[in-house]
């Protein structure tokens, strides 16, 4: 039985018996637009053009972009078979792209080694120059390493992984077989690495890695070696000691830390340091309450250097430690910052509402600076917002900051937007100290965190 009888009866999709009387506009399409067109199509859909018209009956044989779904089939089983003879019963062409999504929301089975096996080795054959194996949950991590083939190609440019065995054999094949990869994501990998070295790689992303039963306990610490890298996202790692070894051409650096992220207090970090060059930078963590990634961070502060891109600068609750020391600290070494995004955690000690704001045009408030969900403009007045008005907050915030010299300037700096939990009282005393340091006063936004 051919790849189209399998699918169609599923489908409900059947001919018309009108075909031979019916004007077949479609088949007067050139096919440069019928191969455009295959390129927003899933591969399901692809196949099911056929019914389409004569013209369409093996236009999907040639498509060049496969992105296969197992959400859109009743089984695992099912979709398995699918992709199976799709691969099989495509024209002899090159491959431009093999997209798998693997979530299927079922019980009945998950992919494992075997069946990725001639998945991998087909698109690699067909020079394709991207290739993701994407959000698979099943119970089986998934390896690269062992096939009958090499994993090699001097096409692949994209790779996209997620719950595969990430160990340093699967990294030397990069940098030695791939010499043109350029994006690799990794997600709910197990990075069982010490070093990641590149010198192809512009755009690397790690997201949710393993926990620590996946892997050794040798495997402490992560060092990143990529000089040409553009983009690096890593997100919640943890108990990994992240050391940046050259990454002095990434422009977009962002950082999502939590609770695990590092071993301990004691760890020397370079992040921040290293990322000296960057014209982007995010750096996220859940609560000032978690004293590990905030020690870690402003630790490594006496070897930075002057930001002198950064344009953009996202912070987490992490700011807040010291008197928004870490925020201050930044700030002063960024001089040509021009927007600032500020993110609160949800509120985890009050829950009173936040008062109420004042009228627009007012100049004498006990708040008189802050107008909710809008710009606002300072009219600060010394004392009229005392820390013990809001004791909650005071415990959160130590008001003696170390980075409190003097006013220093950001003159580029137009946007500062704050995300707040609502009822978090402290946002006015973030307001309170950027008013009390920065010259000239930015525009600033108040905005509730999104729910």
């Amino acid at each position: 039985m051919s790849l189209i009888e399998q699918v169609l009866p599923a489908t409900g999709m059947t001919t018309s018996n009108n075909e031979e009387n019916a004007p077949d506009r479609i088949s007067r399409l050139p096919d440069r637009l019928l191969r455009f067109v295959m390129l927003y199509l899933t591969a399901q859909e692809a196949v099911q053009t056929c019914m389409l018209s004569r013209r369409w009956q093996n236009v999907w044989s040639s498509a060049k972009w496969l992105k296969a779904d197992a959400a859109k089939f009743s089984s695992m089983k099912s979709f398995k078979k699918f992709v199976d003879n799709l691969l099989l019963y495509r024209r002899p062409v090159p491959l431009d792209a093999l997209w798998i999504l693997a979530t299927c929301n079922r019980s009945d089975d998950s992919l494992d080694y075997s069946d990725i096996h001639p998945w991998i080795r087909h698109a690699l054959r067909s020079n394709a120059w991207a290739l993701g194996i994407m959000e698979h949950c099943g119970t089986n991590l998934l390896s690269i390493d062992g096939y009958p083939f090499p994993f090699t190609s001097v096409y692949l440019s994209i790779l996209h992984l997620c719950h595969f065995i990430i160990d340093d054999s699967f990294v030397k094949k990069l940098s030695s077989c791939c010499p043109v990869l350029e994006d690799l994501e990794l997600k709910n990998c197990a990075i069982i690495v010490t070093m990641f070295s590149s010198t192809t790689l512009k755009n690397l992303l790690i997201n949710s890695t393993e926990t620590t039963e996946h892997f050794p306990p040798k495997f402490e610490h992560l060092m990143i070696d990529m000089p040409n890298l553009v983009t690096l996202h890593l997100d919640e790692i943890p108990n990994r000691n992240i050391q940046l070894v050259d990454v002095s051409s990434v422009k977009r650096a962002t950082f999502y830390f939590f609770e695990l992220s590092f071993q301990n207090s004691a760890v020397d970090c370079n992040i921040i340091p290293a990322l000296s060059n960057v014209t982007s930078l995010e750096l996220v963590s859940p609560s000032a309450y978690e004293d590990v990634v905030s020690k870690v961070l402003i630790r490594s502060f006496p070897r930075c250097k002057t930001f002198s891109n950064l344009k953009y600068l996202k912070l987490g609750e992490w700011f807040l430690r010291d008197g928004c020391y870490p925020l201050l600290f930044l700030l002063r070494r960024s001089p040509t910052i021009e927007k600032l995004h500020l993110q609160l955690d949800k509120l985890r000690y009050n829950t009173s509402p936040p008062p109420p704001p004042p009228p627009r045009g007012s100049h004498c408030y006990s708040c008189s600076w802050l107008e909710f969900d809008g710009v606002f403009r300072s009219c600060y007045q010394n004392g009229t917002d005392d820390y013990e008005d809001y004791p909650d907050a005071a415990t959160a915030i130590d008001p003696t900051c170390r980075e409190i010299e003097q006013m220093f300037s950001c003159e580029k700096l137009t946007k500062v937007t704050i995300f707040y939990p609502q009822g978090d009282k402290r946002v006015h005393i973030i307001v309170r100290i950027l008013i009390a340091n920065i010259s000239p006063l930015p525009a600033i936004k108040i905005k509730p965190t999104p729910v």
